[in-house]
């Protein structure tokens, strides 16, 4: 309950408020990327897992449509996830973790529904701008980072660390950035980059329906060929024959070797690396 004081030293009484008001400390950069960590891997690690284990058990071929939906979907869940746990005086489990909320920027309260959704779609567009709508939060005096000016919020420390733990998080968040680099990296730019993979596993299924193809032209003529052209008319669809091995495979690197009994046919995917395929009955 708040004491009320008179100063009875002045000629008019002066009421006085004795009750001190909680200091507010905004959320560290490095609590902040933390708990978006976590917050991430909760969706995005069970997704993961799910789709690896529904490729294991029905094997499908994935499309490449069906690779990007998948990656749709994964960024759709945490865009939900983040905004009913981010209105309404909820938080979301990394933020619990951490020790840290998102409210108004005035401080009267929690987001609303509407802002805490834009504040989520803010992290897409400030991923998008090269991470500079991030950096944004190194500079401002309150830590706010672009999707907070999107959102009309700011982050609180809801309770206060020691220094252990202090220094535990901040080794955490360097331990995840490095993680979360990689992992970017690799999908981006190494061998497992979700387009790359497309185009090797779309290239050697190219070069089988070629090898069929041959085989059938053996069987009409009784030898094979190094023509392509005469490979395409035995399709039944010329036109969409070359379209499609146009689209998955490099113009220069194609060939195909014969002798009386064999052949072997290689060539050039499209995917960052040009990795050449081979195919030998």
């Amino acid at each position: 309950m708040t004491q009320q004081r008179i100063n009875i030293m002045q000629d008019t009484p002066v009421v006085t408020d004795t009750q001190e008001q909680p200091k507010i400390i905004y959320a560290t950069v490095a609590e902040r990327f933390v708990a978006l960590l976590i917050d991430y891997g909760i969706v995005f690690l069970p997704s993961q897992f799910i789709t690896w284990l529904w490729i294991k058990l029905a094997n499908p071929e994935l499309e490449l449509w069906q690779g990007v939906a998948i990656v749709a979907i994964i960024n759709g869940l945490f865009v939900l996830y983040e905004t009913i746990f981010s209105c309404g005086d909820r938080m979301t489990l990394g933020k619990a973790l951490v020790g840290i909320a998102v409210v108004k920027q005035d401080l009267s309260g929690s987001v609303s529904f509407v802002r805490a959704f834009l504040r989520a779609v803010g992290y897409y567009i400030s991923f998008g701008l090269f991470g500079c709508g991030f950096l944004w939060a190194f500079f401002d005096d309150r830590h706010r980072a672009l999707h907070d000016f999107l959102g009309g919020s700011v982050v609180v420390q809801i309770r206060e660390k020691s220094g252990a733990e202090t220094l535990v998080l901040r080794g955490l968040g360097v331990i995840l950035l490095l993680l979360f680099a990689g992992t970017i990296y690799f999908h981006s730019f190494g061998g497992g980059a979700l387009v790359d993979r497309w185009y090797i596993r779309h290239a050697r299924m190219q070069l089988s329906q070629i090898a069929k193809l041959e085989e059938a032209h053996k069987k009409m003529y009784g030898y094979y060929t190094n023509d392509l052209l005469r490979l395409a008319l035995l399709s039944g669809d010329p036109v969409q024959f070359q379209r499609d091995t146009r689209k998955i495979l490099e113009p220069k690197g194609f060939k195909i070797g014969v002798s009386e009994n064999s052949y072997k046919i290689s060539a050039v995917a499209k995917d960052k690396k040009h990795t050449r395929v081979v195919f030998e009955p």
